[in-house]
């Protein structure tokens, strides 16, 4: 058995020279990706450090700027309590509910004009407007505002009531009042208080355009494709410079600062993979000298490997010869170093293994064919000499018929055995053979022996050793017949690749101690010398050794676990196995035995 170290499931084979070529590649593509994947991590972690310092200052900027307009829309919503004449109209609009007095035109005139200067050169603002407690709207729009207004428009005025007088920056919303409702309106508004009373008067709000709060960022800019954004309380964001929110998908550098007047937060987010480019860039570089170094190492890591592996392609082919069993080949030595010492002992290995396959093997495998004729070809006289004394009865008797027909049955007995040296032949002719020996014996024993042949047409051409089922039948007809009349039946049955010959009969047996004698003399250690002097042949059965024979045969011929097995749990009689593979190989001569010594 071959010893393998490890596993005992065969490794998968790679040749020595993609091995070299392997490890060149490696040692030189390793290097690189360390030194590449170290200058990339470090260029990116520095780029990342200056672009965070770089963004804080963006956001504090930004912030800082915030704060200033903030507070530039809260000192603009102050406005109307500096004014007396807009006091007065508010107070006496001051009442809740459905307004008793509606808005007189000059009301309406002296408030736009108010409101109108509040604006005046101020492009970021929608519009500036005054809310009535009785629900009347003043507005530097005439046109696109509405006169009036109830609480299902003003959901947003429940916010400004909470800052109780402060100003509110209320996110986006949907500001109902216009004569078109605008969607994502972000506004600044305060309530309007008595100075005295703090009573209620009115409600000023600021509308933004949505370039609002881009006019005060545009100032500083953050670098590249970064995404700034402010929010309010709660989180809610109140813009964003890219008109779009951040991917989640994407990794971000953030970078943020939270005014303490306002409560708006400014954050300025940077894709990471836009701080990468750079580092990509040099990455590239890094990986174009990378592949010449490596095509370089290709080149002379295949050159390199010619020559070293040359010797050792030649010695392999060699080995291949001999593994085919040309013995007669010998590698040639064309270095002094190890590889030419492995080739000169592989070829005294060679050698040695020619000269003992010469003197071992090939004498062994004549032995071995010498044996297998001796035990086939084996014939006493005693069978004969009963035959032909029954051919001199039947002839004093004068029973031609019957005389010709065992004189045919012994010619083909002759002719089979004697005339017909092949080694291998078909179960039609064993079957033939078995039928010509059961027609003498027969006629010998008249109606003692009943025998029946069951064997299906399709195993005929099945190839069988010479000589393999008679031995069988002579050994039932010699130890199993007693005073009452002998049936036996001849079978062939297939089980799994195999095939089965099965002779059964129901004649005297085997008992227990008997049987244990045979299965020692078919399957015990007995010396072949003391076998051979005992062994009987064809025509005459001693002590069970034709079944011996025949077990050898088999176990010659397919070793295990081929041969004859004895069955005796039945009640009467015993029946006799053999196991062979099943073998449709065509002989040399197409057609039966029978039918080539005919045409012989």
């Amino acid at each position: 058995m071959p010893f393998r170290k490890g596993s005992n499931q065969k490794s998968r084979y790679v040749p020595l020279r993609t091995k070299f070529i392997v490890l060149f590649c490696l040692l030189i593509t390793i290097p690189f990706l360390v030194i590449g994947t170290i200058s990339y991590r470090k260029y990116t972690a520095g780029v990342e450090r200056s672009t965070v310092e770089l963004s804080n200052q963006v956001v504090s900027q930004i912030s800082i700027n915030l704060e200033h307009y903030i507070k530039e829309l809260d000192r603009l919503t102050l406005a109307p309590l500096y004014d007396e004449d807009m006091m007065q109209i508010l107070r006496k609009h001051r009442g809740a509910g459905p307004a008793s007095t509606y808005l007189t035109t000059d009301e309406t005139l002296k408030m736009n004009l108010f409101i109108s200067s509040l604006a005046f050169d101020r492009g970021e603002i929608e519009s500036i407007l005054v809310f009535t407690n009785d629900g009347g709207i003043f507005s530097n729009l005439d046109q696109s505002v509405r006169k009036r207004w109830d609480r299902s428009m003003a959901e947003w005025m429940e916010t400004i009531e909470q800052e109780d007088g402060g100003l509110a920056i209320l996110p986006p919303h949907t500001a109902a009042y216009y004569t078109e409702p605008k969607q994502g309106v972000i506004s600044v508004a305060r309530v309007i208080r008595e100075p005295y009373t703090h009573a209620m008067l009115g409600i000023v709000k600021v509308d933004l355009m949505p370039r609002g709060f881009g006019s005060i960022v545009s100032t500083v800019r953050s670098s590249g494709s970064g995404l700034l954004q402010i929010t309010g309380k709660d989180q809610v964001v109140l813009y964003s410079g890219a008109g779009r929110l951040p991917d989640s998908r994407e990794s971000y550098i953030t970078a943020s600062a939270e005014s303490s007047y306002t409560g708006l937060k400014v954050t300025s987010l940077i894709p990471r993979a836009q701080l990468r480019e750079d580092a990509r860039e040099l990455t590239n570089s890094t990986l174009v000298v990378s592949i010449v170094a490596l095509m370089a190492a290709y080149t002379a890591a295949i050159l390199l490997s010619s020559r070293l592996i040359k010797p050792i392609a030649h010695l392999q082919s060699k080995m291949r010869q001999v593994k085919r069993g040309l013995f007669l080949e010998r590698a040639t030595v064309t270095t002094s170093d190890e590889i030419g010492q492995l080739t000169e002992g592989f070829n005294t290995m060679i050698g040695e293994i020619d000269r003992l396959v010469k003197e071992v093997y090939e004498t062994r495998l004549k032995e071995r064919e010498a044996e297998l004729l001796a035990l086939q070809s084996q014939i006493h006289p005693h069978f004969l000499y009963n035959t032909l004394e029954m051919v001199n009865m039947l002839a004093l008797q004068g029973n031609t018929r019957e005389l010709s027909g065992v004189v045919t049955s012994l010619g083909k007995l002759l002719r089979y055995t004697v005339g017909h040296r092949e080694q291998m032949v078909y179960v039609l002719d064993e079957v033939r053979f078995v039928e010509a020996y059961l027609r003498i014996q027969g006629m010998r024993l008249g109606d003692k022996l009943q025998a029946v042949i069951h064997i299906d047409s399709s195993f005929d051409y099945c190839v069988v050793p010479k000589l393999i089922l008679q031995p069988l039948i002579e050994n039932v007809i010699e130890h199993a017949m007693g005073q009452d009349r002998l049936h036996l039946t001849l079978t062939a049955s297939a089980r799994e690749e195999d095939l089965i010959l099965s002779v059964k009969d129901d004649g005297l047996g085997i008992t227990a101690g008997r049987m244990l004698e045979l299965e020692e003399q078919l399957y015990g250690r007995q010396p072949r010398a003391a076998a051979d002097a005992e062994q009987g042949g064809f025509g005459r059965i001693l002590k069970g050794f034709a079944l011996r024979n025949v077990h050898q045969r088999l176990r010659l011929l397919y070793g295990e676990p081929y041969g004859l097995t004895l069955d005796n749990t039945a009640e009467r009689g015993v029946t006799v196995s053999l196991r062979l593979p099943m073998n449709w190989e065509a002989m040399n001569n197409t057609g039966p035995a029978g039918d080539r010594q005919e045409e012989a």
